[in-house]
């Protein structure tokens, strides 16, 4: 059977469009707006150009699909606007059913996982009025819904707020995680969010409610919280000062702390069960997720590369397959968006006079390339799904030095200094240069690890002020080119990790096409980028 999940803007406030399809249980594609209409995060928008790229990727025709599944329990005539929208496009409308957006979740995080039960929790800002989901999953049985979490108690929005009073903007919840390291947990929050026994305790009140937020652009935080922490918000733009510091370090503190008891509570409905499977913005927190490695409750805990609303898509897809009776497969790797040939790319080189040399395998000439202290633009195989690019659309150095570091944040990247970069290591070495807690594969960035602290000096790019990393894995089965470049690499250098990040400039999506790359490589201080088969230098 095949079924399409779809996600999209049917609100000016919902973001991340993006279109799945599942073969059978199998999600063959997962596509997202933002790549390939170049607008960040899409707001408002619908996925037409990724139901085209699912399509044309998986092989698929329209008239193929069985079932479409898409979020929206809560809205009355999203059905309607969903038939209306697909017609106009394609002719027709499949058979279409809705899922709760914390459903949604759910499923992308216990059905990818592989496991054959979990207790699985979803956490974010808000959809369909509610704030996060706890369940119980069996692969036999399905999710079974035990709580529902009303959006009054959002601990996405306690983040969200306290992004914005640090003057930062919608989105920007990750820079709240890089900076809180830089700071220390003297600023008391209790009086916003607090854990209690059972989970945690939010006062709505410090929302912005009047008038309520309609727009993503409009700060969320009410008058209230500046008047409790005595100082008005910084300014966008604006000197980051050590108050501001203490404030992102007590905040990521407190939305770890308020986790932990969640989870504890969980553990208290079905102690038997010591799988965690975790959804949701929330989980895209590393800082966060850390902490669960330790817990004593839990064994396996699974966080999908498309946590957030970016993956629904995938829950839609997934559980729709499982309405119709399909087996749904583990999501083996995240390399599920587009692919181009190695022609494709010589036509767009070719058409922009750019030069290039062709080679048999890119691994050699960009090993060497990182070597030599070169910054690359990576740029291989189909598209990574999820925010993190994991190895296919990627900018790489070498990690030696706080320098390199310095200068990918100045000359490519053009963000703040305190930002991090994650590193990239064969899974077979992991754990000698990071304290693992006794488990081997961290594919997805999805958790920081605390580096060995013999060894952090060789990789000081990487190993944010706390100690941690943001770690990803690589094996051959699911990446095979990018272990060989990094296995490479470790052969001229005696390292077996690169520094890794997103091949995109400051506020724009990650590289999808290959005239993408091109724009992308020119209007930035790269060295070479690699695509295909082709090696592409600046004059």
């Amino acid at each position: 059977m095949i079924v399409l999940g779809l996600h999209g803007g049917v609100t000016i406030g919902q973001h991340e469009p993006a279109a799945a399809l599942s073969v059978n249980g199998r999600i063959v594609a997962h596509c997202e707006e933002e790549r390939y209409l170049r607008i960040k995060s899409c707001y408002g928008y619908l996925p037409h150009r990724a139901i085209k790229a699912c399509l044309a990727q998986a092989n698929i025709q329209w008239k193929d699909i069985d079932l479409i599944v898409t979020p929206g329990v809560t809205y009355d005539d999203i059905g309607d606007r969903w038939r209306d929208y697909l017609r106009h496009l394609f002719g027709s409308c499949p058979r279409l059913e809705k899922v709760h957006h914390q459903e949604a979740h759910l499923a992308t995080a216990f059905y990818g996982s592989g496991l054959e039960e979990a207790l699985c929790l979803s956490l974010d800002a808000a959809g369909d009025g509610s704030c996060g989901m706890f369940a119980h999953a069996t692969r036999g049985e399905g999710i079974k819904v035990l709580e529902t979490i009303p959006t009054s108690s959002s601990l996405g929005f306690f983040y969200t707020l306290m992004t914005y009073y640090l003057g930062f903007e919608d989105g920007d919840e990750y820079k709240v995680m890089g900076l809180a390291p830089y700071g220390k947990p003297t600023i008391d929050l209790s009086s916003i969010l607090r854990p209690v026994k059972g989970g945690w305790e939010f006062d709505w009140s410090f929302v912005r409610n009047n008038p309520a937020p309609k727009s993503p652009f409009e700060p969320v935080y009410s008058q209230k919280l500046a008047d409790l922490l005595g100082r008005p918000n910084r300014l966008p733009g604006a000197p980051v000062e050590d108050f501001h510091r203490d404030v992102a370090r007590s905040t990521q503190l407190m939305l770890e702390e308020c986790l932990l008891s969640t989870v504890e509570e969980l553990h208290s409905r079905l102690p038997r069960v010591r799988n965690l499977c975790f959804a949701g913005g929330v989980a895209l927190n590393c800082s966060a997720t850390r902490r669960l490695l330790d817990s004593e409750y839990l064994d396996q805990v699974y966080v999908p590369p498309v946590a957030s609303d970016r993956g629904l898509a995938v829950g839609c897809a997934y559980h729709g397959a499982k309405l119709l009776g399909d087996s749904p497969w583990q999501l083996w790797d995240p390399y599920l968006g587009s692919n181009y040939s190695n022609e494709s790319i010589r036509q767009e080189l070719e058409a922009n006079g750019c030069r290039f040399e062709e080679v048999d395998d890119p691994v050699e000439p960009g090993a060497e390339l990182l070597a030599n202290g070169k910054i690359i633009g990576w740029y291989q195989g189909r598209s990574e799904s999820g925010a993190r690019s994991l190895g296919n659309r990627s900018i790489l150095a070498n990690c030696g030095t706080t320098d390199i570091r310095d200068l990918v944040n100045a000359r490519i990247k053009y963000r703040e200094e305190f930002r991090p970069f994650a590193p990239s290591i064969l899974q077979e070495d992991v754990g000698t240069w990071f304290h693992t807690h006794d488990r081997k594969e961290f594919p997805y960035m999805t958790f920081t690890l605390d580096a060995v602290e013999e060894q952090a000096d060789q990789m000081a790019a990487v190993v944010h002020v706390d100690g941690t990393a943001r770690v990803q894995t690589v094996n051959s089965s699911t990446n095979e080119v990018y272990y060989e470049l990094i296995k490479n690499y470790s052969k001229k250098s005696g390292v077996p990790i690169i520094l890794n990040t997103s091949f995109n400039l400051k506020g724009q999506p990650i590289v999808e096409t290959p005239r993408d790359a091109l724009m992308t490589f020119y209007g930035c201080g790269l060295d070479a980028l690699i695509m295909g088969n082709f090696v592409v230098t600046k004059p």
